[in-house]
């Protein structure tokens, strides 16, 4: 049977940034080979962990020829394509497949109002234009749109999409789909907090910012799931949970570069309008990051 194009552990990761707000091009190259060596099975850069919409087209494409030439072929990159309609979505497509990526994962349209007909609209049109392999963002709190399962089905049958980012925190939503699509679907996991339940209900591995820390340690726990050791996974997923608690508390993604700047990959700071971290924020994510450096499971 085919397996999925793309599958395990991808993570969503920061942009490392100069003080003066430009592309830390080095910064970039070995966050890369950071990910990549602790058991990443591909690449997400310019997606909402990497700040993408505070980027212009040009320093975008940096970013992800820089992204593409540091992964060497050894795992797939997929670009971020998070405008809000489609002559940008067209442009941010295009950009990534001339800069060398694999695949896209698109976000459906959030500033003209859709419905269910208009997103097959939309990828029915910007599919074809784009030439790579997409992942369907299926992301409600962004896009202000909630993807009936059937729609997106119906996506995958007229081979419109390959795979879908999980986003929706709804499991009923993804039983459901999972129902509807066969297993050469990209079905992946976008929720840190609920990867291990997204994996019993059929995912496939997950587009994870937590994993640009710890790619290796969530992939073991998919590793449990799948095998059916489910308590043991959940049990792996809960050690994380005061990380995932402070990465996602506020102003995201600062979070997630302070920890890298923790166990010493600095990154710079988030662009505006991110902020800086509070300072219990900041206590509490030394002590998460602390905690699980002291155990050997960051390392």
């Amino acid at each position: 049977m085919p397996l999925p194009m793309f599958r395990g552990l991808i993570p969503a990761f920061p942009t490392p940034l100069n003080d003066d707000g430009s592309l830390d091009e080095s910064g970039l190259e070995r966050i890369v080979a950071y990910q990549i060596e602790r058991g990443a099975s591909g690449l997400l850069p310019l997606g909402g962990t990497g700040e993408a919409a505070s980027f212009d087209l040009a320093t975008g494409r940096r970013i992800m020829e820089v992204t593409v030439s540091a992964a060497a072929g050894r795992v797939p990159v997929i670009g971020g394509v998070l405008a809000p309609g489609f002559g940008g979505a067209l442009d941010i497509g295009r950009m990534c497949r001339q800069a060398g990526a694999d695949g896209l994962m698109v976000i459906p349209p959030y500033y003209a109002r859709t419905d269910q007909e208009g997103i097959l609209r939309y990828f029915r049109a910007l599919a074809p234009e784009l030439g790579l392999p997409i992942l369907y963002y299926d992301n409600p709190f962004r896009s202000q749109i909630v993807t009936a399962p059937e729609t997106i089905a119906r996506l995958a049958a007229e081979r419109l999409i390959v795979g879908m980012k999980a986003s929706n925190t709804d499991l009923y939503h993804l039983d459901r789909l999972s129902k509807l699509l066969d297993e050469e679907f990209s079905l992946l996991s976008g929720q840190d907090t609920l990867f291990v339940q997204q994996v019993i209900l059929g995912a496939k591995g997950g587009i994870l910012t937590s994993a640009a820390l710890l790619p290796g340690y969530w992939a073991k726990i998919q590793t449990l799931a799948e095998s059916g050791r489910v308590a043991d996974a959940l049990a792996a997923q809960g050690r994380l949970n005061p990380l995932m608690d402070a990465l996602f508390a506020e102003q995201f993604p600062e979070a997630v570069r302070r920890a890298f700047a923790l166990i010493g990959l600095p990154i710079g700071r988030s662009l505006p309008p991110v902020g800086r971290l509070s300072d219990a924020t900041e206590a509490a994510l030394a002590a998460a990051v602390g905690a699980l450096v002291t155990d050997g499971t960051l390392v």
